[in-house]
């Protein structure tokens, strides 16, 4: 594997200009919105990404068909369609377009604005080709931690005043305070009309877990209590069950405090549900469990896979590590070497390697432990 070299820091964002300071998504503030071109666009969402300049600043405007609540599907089709144009007829199949009455409470179109947008907003909304890379510890030490610290902390100014109260305190759905303490609420992907799309994020009071990789045994209480206050929150509030909720956090996350996503089972999977990226909360607390009681955890020292894309931020860095897969190939050829040479006595750095390749499972944990 080519040695590590130091990773840009990301981009700074945006100065939020004065005139924006107290800006207000209305129908006067949308038709200042002049588009400049597409980012991306999902037919299976029906959601689209524009980028443009709303009041002479960079936007984001994302717009998608709000879902269909489950309980309101039977009306709708029988009382709250104004128009219907049909495209299709060949029986026993039809298709047409409707447009809703004007007297039915149910939105057409769930709007989203990020303004002012950064270079960072807009590389991450736009369509990008993706690779797979795998981080080992080395490489989230030389590479990522550089990156993660590389990032101005006002950049998380918004996740701070929800925690501290300052905003969005309204859509709070439970709050404690303290070193184990949390905030569940309301993701902004979730245009609370439909329990099928129910989509919460939970946010962490402490602000020393940036990544699932900081976790540690000590944490276990705090993700114990996330996992039992949300089975209690989401079936007093929404009277959804818990056998009917992923709870998940991201690696690598949009941004680097530490926090869980709660999405109902029926809602269609997208990106960041797909397996690289998404890990779940019952596999974090299982994989602290069996960790050693002191030292780093499993969490920290296991080797993850996952998919980048190459305008994100980590993806020139990992390129010249040798992560990207294609660029692993002879870094696997040596690790499998490793693991013989220590077979034979010859490499006494191959104890780790030796447990992880072959998977000795009665010595793990003593292994990793004087390992680290």
């Amino acid at each position: 594997m080519a040695d590590p070299t130091p990773t840009p820091a990301p981009p700074s964002p945006s100065t939020r200009s004065s005139h924006l300071s107290n800006i207000s998504l209305t129908l006067s503030t949308l038709s200042s919105f002049i588009p400049l071109r597409t980012l991306s666009q999902s037919s299976l969402t029906g959601s689209i990404y524009l980028l443009g300049t709303l009041q002479d600043d960079s936007a984001i405007v994302h717009l998608q068909r709000s879902v269909v609540p489950l309980e309101k599907a039977g009306e709708i089709i029988k009382e709250g369609l104004g128009r219907v144009e049909t495209f299709l007829e060949n029986q026993p199949y039809f298709s047409a377009h409707a447009w809703f009455n004007d007297h039915l409470s149910l939105p057409d179109l769930t709007i989203k604005v990020i303004c002012p947008a950064s270079e960072t907003h807009i590389k991450k909304y736009s369509v990008q080709e993706r690779f797979i890379v795998r981080e080992t510890k080395e490489v989230y030490e030389s590479v990522v931690i550089r990156y993660i610290e590389g990032f101005d902390e006002s950049r998380l100014g918004w996740v701070y005043a929800i925690l501290e109260g300052r905003k969005e305190a309204d859509r709070v759905l439970y709050r404690k305070e303290g070193a184990e303490g949390f905030v569940i609420l309301p993701d902004l992907k979730w245009d609370q009309t439909s329990m099928s799309a129910l989509y919460l994020t939970v946010l962490v009071q402490t602000r020393s877990i940036r990544s699932l990789r900081d976790l540690a045994r000590e944490h276990l209480p705090l993700l114990d209590s996330i996992r039992r206050e949300v089975a209690n929150v989401v079936k007093q509030k929404y009277g959804v069950t818990s056998d009917k909720l992923r709870l998940f956090v991201h690696y690598q996350p949009s941004y680097y405090h530490f926090h869980v996503h709660v999405v109902h089972i029926g809602c269609e999977a997208f990106a960041g549900m797909l397996v690289g990226q998404a890990h779940m909360l019952d596999d974090l607390i299982s994989l602290l469990e069996l960790s050693p009681a002191d030292g780093p955890s499993l969490l920290a020292l296991k080797t993850y896979t996952y998919p980048i894309g190459a305008e994100h931020g980590l993806y020139e860095g990992m390129k010249l590590a040798g992560a990207i897969v294609d660029d692993c190939k002879d870094s696997l050829g040596a690790l499998a070497n490793g693991v013989k040479r220590k077979e034979s006595g010859e490499d006494e750095g191959g104890r780790a390697i030796r447990v992880s390749v072959v998977g000795e499972a009665s010595v793990l944990p003593s292994t990793l432990s004087s390992s680290a």
